[in-house]
């Protein structure tokens, strides 16, 4: 819940005050896959392609779900 309040930040304060929001939750949410999957996609929206590429490999190192590996994939292919 937390980490969707985080992400809901980005429509009233933009990508940059969401990610640090995300970024506080870094040590709880570590070893879960959408964390890295929603920090992802922040990096990108702020331009940091690299930065985003590996927290969208450590998404997909976190989950074992073939919708949601295949999803993340797409993201990467598409950057």
């Amino acid at each position: 819940m937390v980490l969707n309040r985080a992400v809901a930040l980005r429509q009233v304060a933009g990508p940059a005050a969401a990610l640090t929001a995300v970024d506080a939750l870094a040590s709880a949410l570590d070893r879960y896959h959408l964390f890295h999957a929603t920090r992802a996609e922040l990096l990108r929206a702020l331009g940091r392609s690299s930065d985003a590429r590996e927290a969208d490999l450590r998404a997909i190192a976190l989950t074992a779900n073939p919708a949601e590996r295949a999803l993340i994939l797409e993201r990467l292919n598409a950057g």
